[in-house]
């Protein structure tokens, strides 16, 4: 089996639901087309067309076209607003991070169970706009948001969701931790969806939480501010990190304290498992400026100042690693689709394209530099479908 029958021997599974009567071409040829069309630099369905007509003889000899026609960009757009969007997201997240884990199994070198937290598998949900998406004359908030759970340890999205036109964050975000995998993880979230529920969703998934408290936990927030504000540098701390950073004419020392004495907050009996609460100092110096900012968070972690500060900046992957590359490189905030399943699934796409091009790493170039390079060599584009060739084999033998 060579590496794009591996491609299409996975979108198989997904169930074709179109009448037979006039179907010129099978599903899996359409999705498979589609993944290494936006791969190969395709962003939208006019797009997704013209990879078929410019890649003609690379598709026939993937037995992807038969060479008497070519999907309009209208059937692209037709299966994309249809294909179910939570089994589509959870295939391709499923077969990227099998894949991951076997490497990493193969070279010895990966996450184990009650690991430490600096090797724990570490998940950051956040939030993101397609601001493109918007509908004329209307306010920003009209525009498509996206829920996305990072996994920094992999580069990849391990989940996603559509936040619902009279919803927000704060509900989608609940659904998403239902629905992958947390088990053995260390979650992160910001301050919006930082409530009793999601941190008693964690705990049972057997996972762990990092959340950071803001004045929408009003009492606990103005509680754990003025126990830190009276008794900071005092015994009452259990431990103590300090670290600093100076680059590009800014200079910045981060302090992390953490208290486990629960007993002084009223409100800490709301949040299951909870052993930490943390205080984060920043002071930057900025052109002779210094500014001091302090921010709170609660975790169910045990205290351990060095590591749980490392886990406050990782949670910033999900903006600098994630939201920066899809933008950046797959112009995801141009993306004018304003049809919710459309845009979850071309979202997921993209999100599949960026976790394999950092994974396979058959390249130094850039992400958006690789997308060239697939367009303009198809060797490449086959290689990086090897990519999974060691878990297909074993999933077969």
């Amino acid at each position: 089996m060579n590496s794009i029958e591996l491609l299409v021997s996975e979108v198989k599974q997904i169930k074709d639901w179109r009448k037979p009567q006039g179907k010129r071409y099978k599903l899996h040829d359409i999705l498979a087309i589609t993944v290494l069309a936006i791969i190969a630099g395709a962003d939208d369905y006019v797009a997704f067309s013209s990879y078929c007509e410019s890649k003609k003889a690379f598709l026939i000899a993937q037995n992807l076209l038969d060479g008497k026609n070519f999907p309009s960009h209208d059937l692209f757009r037709q299966i994309l607003q249809v294909l179910d969007k939570e089994a589509f997201a959870k295939l391709l997240a499923a077969w990227l991070q099998t894949a991951i884990a076997q490497k990493q199994f193969e070279e010895s070198d990966f996450p184990v169970p009650n690991a430490s937290v600096e090797n724990k598998k570490m998940i950051h949900i956040d939030g993101k706009s397609l601001r493109a998406s918007r509908k004329s004359n209307q306010h920003t908030r009209s525009a498509l948001q996206i829920v996305t759970a990072y996994c920094s340890n992999h580069s990849v999205s391990v989940g996603q969701s559509i936040i619902d036109k009279k919803s927000c964050e704060k509900t989608a975000i609940p659904k998403l931790l239902k629905m992958i995998d947390l088990r053995d993880s260390l979650v992160t979230i910001d301050a919006i969806a930082t409530t009793p529920k999601n941190a008693a969703l964690i705990v049972e998934a057997e996972a762990d939480y990092l959340l950071a408290l803001k004045k929408n936990n009003k009492f606990l927030y103005l509680e754990v501010e003025s126990f830190f504000r009276t008794f900071e540098q005092t015994a009452l701390i259990v431990d103590f990190f300090e670290s600093q950073d100076q680059a590009h004419g800014r200079q910045e020392k981060r302090t992390c304290q953490i208290i486990s004495d629960l007993s002084y907050f009223p409100d800490a009996q709301k949040w299951k498992k909870l052993q930490s609460i943390i205080c984060i100092t920043s002071q930057r110096t900025i052109n002779g400026k210094t500014s001091i900012e302090k921010r709170y968070y609660l975790s169910s972690l045990p205290p351990d100042a060095k590591a749980l500060a490392r886990a406050v900046r990782k949670h910033w992957t999900v903006e600098n690693e994630l939201h920066w590359s899809l933008d950046v490189s797959f112009n995801e905030d141009k993306s004018t689709v304003k049809h919710k399943q459309a845009a979850a699934n071309l979202a997921t796409l993209r999100r599949f394209a960026l976790g394999l091009l950092k994974n396979a790493k058959l390249s130094k170039l850039g992400i958006k530099n690789q997308r060239l390079k697939a367009a303009w060599n198809d060797d490449f584009l086959e290689q990086l479908f090897n990519f999974f060739s060691t878990v297909n084999q074993q999933l077969i033998g």
